[in-house]
Protein backbone atom coordinates (compact mmCIF):
# COMPACT_ATOMS: atom_id res chain seq x y z
CA UNK A 1 0.00 0.00 0.00
CA UNK A 2 2.89 1.95 0.63
CA UNK A 3 4.04 1.96 -2.84
CA UNK A 4 0.73 3.91 -3.95
CA UNK A 5 0.93 6.57 -1.53
CA UNK A 6 4.31 7.19 -2.84
CA UNK A 7 3.29 7.17 -6.68
CA UNK A 8 0.57 9.55 -5.84
CA UNK A 9 2.54 12.07 -3.69
CA UNK A 10 4.91 12.02 -6.51
CA UNK A 11 2.66 12.52 -9.50
CA UNK A 12 0.76 15.48 -6.99
CA UNK A 13 3.99 17.15 -7.00
CA UNK A 14 4.92 16.60 -10.70
CA UNK A 15 1.25 17.98 -11.15
CA UNK A 16 2.37 20.90 -8.77
CA UNK A 17 5.81 21.63 -10.80
CA UNK A 18 3.72 21.66 -14.34
CA UNK A 19 1.25 23.70 -12.96
CA UNK A 20 3.76 26.00 -11.49
CA UNK A 21 6.08 25.47 -14.78
CA UNK A 22 2.94 27.12 -16.93
CA UNK A 23 2.28 29.60 -14.75
CA UNK A 24 5.97 30.88 -15.41
CA UNK A 25 5.81 30.27 -19.14
CA UNK A 26 2.63 32.67 -19.03
CA UNK A 27 4.05 35.26 -17.40
CA UNK A 28 7.27 35.27 -19.51
CA UNK A 29 5.34 34.96 -22.23
CA UNK A 30 2.93 37.86 -21.33
CA UNK A 31 5.80 40.46 -20.28
CA UNK A 32 5.52 43.53 -21.56
CA UNK A 33 1.56 43.17 -21.55
CA UNK A 34 1.35 45.26 -18.37
CA UNK A 35 3.24 48.03 -19.88
CA UNK A 36 1.16 51.31 -20.42
CA UNK A 37 0.96 52.79 -23.46
CA UNK A 38 3.47 55.53 -22.57
CA UNK A 39 6.02 53.09 -21.80
CA UNK A 40 5.30 50.80 -25.02
CA UNK A 41 5.20 54.11 -26.97
CA UNK A 42 8.82 55.41 -25.39
CA UNK A 43 10.50 52.65 -25.40
CA UNK A 44 9.15 51.01 -28.89
CA UNK A 45 10.50 54.67 -30.66
CA UNK A 46 13.66 54.47 -28.61
CA UNK A 47 14.28 50.59 -29.53
CA UNK A 48 13.28 51.08 -33.77
CA UNK A 49 16.59 53.66 -33.58
CA UNK A 50 19.16 51.10 -33.03
CA UNK A 51 20.29 48.45 -35.77
CA UNK A 52 20.88 45.68 -33.01
CA UNK A 53 17.20 46.30 -30.94
CA UNK A 54 15.35 47.36 -34.67
CA UNK A 55 13.37 44.06 -34.61
CA UNK A 56 12.64 44.87 -30.50
CA UNK A 57 11.31 48.20 -31.41
CA UNK A 58 8.95 46.62 -34.70
CA UNK A 59 7.39 44.54 -31.86
CA UNK A 60 6.91 47.19 -29.03
CA UNK A 61 5.43 49.39 -31.47
CA UNK A 62 2.95 46.44 -33.22
CA UNK A 63 2.14 45.90 -29.49
CA UNK A 64 1.00 49.56 -28.82
CA UNK A 65 -0.86 49.49 -31.65
CA UNK A 66 -3.02 46.15 -31.17
CA UNK A 67 -3.61 47.25 -27.34
CA UNK A 68 -4.21 50.94 -27.90
CA UNK A 69 -5.70 51.08 -31.16
CA UNK A 70 -7.24 54.05 -30.13
CA UNK A 71 -4.33 56.11 -28.51
CA UNK A 72 -4.16 59.16 -30.35
CA UNK A 73 -0.48 57.81 -31.27
CA UNK A 74 -1.49 55.25 -32.78
CA UNK A 75 -1.32 56.69 -36.26
CA UNK A 76 1.60 58.27 -35.64
CA UNK A 77 3.10 54.87 -34.65
CA UNK A 78 1.69 53.32 -37.82
CA UNK A 79 3.33 55.85 -39.67
CA UNK A 80 6.90 54.79 -38.13
CA UNK A 81 6.29 51.60 -38.41
CA UNK A 82 5.51 51.59 -41.97
CA UNK A 83 8.53 53.85 -42.73
CA UNK A 84 11.06 51.81 -40.51
CA UNK A 85 9.77 48.54 -43.04
CA UNK A 86 10.36 50.69 -46.49
CA UNK A 87 13.58 51.54 -44.94
CA UNK A 88 14.70 47.81 -44.40
CA UNK A 89 13.61 47.20 -47.65
CA UNK A 90 10.72 45.21 -46.21
CA UNK A 91 8.16 46.57 -49.33
CA UNK A 92 5.58 44.18 -48.58
CA UNK A 93 5.15 45.06 -44.79
CA UNK A 94 5.19 48.79 -45.54
CA UNK A 95 2.60 48.15 -48.00
CA UNK A 96 0.51 46.11 -45.56
CA UNK A 97 1.43 49.24 -42.88
CA UNK A 98 0.85 51.65 -45.15
CA UNK A 99 -2.65 50.38 -45.81
CA UNK A 100 -3.66 49.78 -42.54
CA UNK A 101 -3.19 53.25 -41.47
CA UNK A 102 -4.96 54.91 -44.49
CA UNK A 103 -8.14 52.42 -43.55
CA UNK A 104 -7.54 52.97 -39.79
CA UNK A 105 -7.21 56.54 -39.76
CA UNK A 106 -8.45 58.29 -43.42
CA UNK A 107 -8.74 61.76 -42.15
CA UNK A 108 -5.34 61.85 -40.26
CA UNK A 109 -2.79 63.71 -41.01
CA UNK A 110 -0.62 60.11 -40.77
CA UNK A 111 -3.13 58.76 -43.55
CA UNK A 112 -2.35 61.63 -46.17
CA UNK A 113 1.74 61.40 -45.87
CA UNK A 114 1.03 57.41 -46.06
CA UNK A 115 -0.76 57.55 -49.27
CA UNK A 116 2.10 59.85 -50.45
CA UNK A 117 5.00 57.64 -49.19
CA UNK A 118 3.36 54.42 -50.36
CA UNK A 119 3.30 56.11 -54.07
CA UNK A 120 6.58 57.22 -54.20
CA UNK A 121 7.72 53.87 -52.67
CA UNK A 122 6.40 52.43 -55.73
CA UNK A 123 8.06 54.66 -57.91
CA UNK A 124 11.08 55.45 -56.00
CA UNK A 125 12.30 51.69 -54.44
CA UNK A 126 9.81 49.41 -56.16
CA UNK A 127 9.91 50.90 -60.13
CA UNK A 128 6.52 49.81 -60.12
CA UNK A 129 5.27 53.02 -62.65
CA UNK A 130 1.63 51.24 -62.81
CA UNK A 131 0.94 51.06 -58.82
CA UNK A 132 2.45 54.37 -58.31
CA UNK A 133 0.87 56.51 -60.80
CA UNK A 134 -2.59 54.65 -59.26
CA UNK A 135 -1.99 55.91 -55.81
CA UNK A 136 -0.38 59.10 -56.49
CA UNK A 137 -3.53 59.76 -58.44
CA UNK A 138 -5.64 58.27 -55.51
CA UNK A 139 -3.66 60.23 -53.50
CA UNK A 140 -4.43 63.79 -55.54
CA UNK A 141 -7.82 63.02 -55.03
CA UNK A 142 -8.15 62.02 -52.06
CA UNK A 143 -5.99 65.13 -50.54
CA UNK A 144 -6.45 67.63 -53.33
CA UNK A 145 -5.15 70.45 -50.69
CA UNK A 146 -2.72 68.95 -49.39
CA UNK A 147 0.82 70.48 -49.89
CA UNK A 148 2.07 67.29 -51.53
CA UNK A 149 -0.76 67.08 -54.07
CA UNK A 150 1.97 69.64 -56.18
CA UNK A 151 4.74 67.08 -55.83
CA UNK A 152 2.29 64.19 -56.51
CA UNK A 153 1.48 65.74 -59.66
CA UNK A 154 4.94 66.45 -60.68
CA UNK A 155 5.90 62.75 -59.74
CA UNK A 156 2.79 61.72 -62.50
CA UNK A 157 4.15 63.74 -64.73
CA UNK A 158 7.95 62.54 -64.26
CA UNK A 159 7.09 58.79 -63.77
CA UNK A 160 8.57 57.29 -66.97
CA UNK A 161 11.53 60.02 -66.65
CA UNK A 162 14.97 59.50 -64.82
CA UNK A 163 14.66 62.37 -61.96
CA UNK A 164 18.16 64.41 -63.70
CA UNK A 165 16.36 64.47 -66.50
CA UNK A 166 13.42 66.06 -64.64
CA UNK A 167 12.75 69.53 -66.88
CA UNK A 168 12.79 71.25 -63.12
CA UNK A 169 15.45 69.49 -61.74
CA UNK A 170 17.22 70.33 -65.39
CA UNK A 171 16.37 74.14 -64.33
CA UNK A 172 17.65 74.10 -61.33
CA UNK A 173 21.26 72.55 -62.59
CA UNK A 174 20.98 75.64 -64.91
CA UNK A 175 20.32 78.31 -62.17
CA UNK A 176 23.58 76.27 -60.27
CA UNK A 177 25.59 76.89 -62.79
CA UNK A 178 25.13 80.23 -63.69
CA UNK A 179 28.22 82.66 -62.59
CA UNK A 180 26.50 85.42 -59.34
Amino acid sequence: MKGVFEIMSMHMETKTMCTACILMLVLLMGAGCGQSPDELFAQGKELIQVEETFDQGIEMLTKFIQKHPDDPRSAEVTLALATAHQSRKQYDEAIETYTALIENHPSSNEACKALFLLGYMYYDDMDDVSNARSTLNRFIQTYPDSELTVSAKVLIENLETPVDEWPMVKELEKQQSLPE
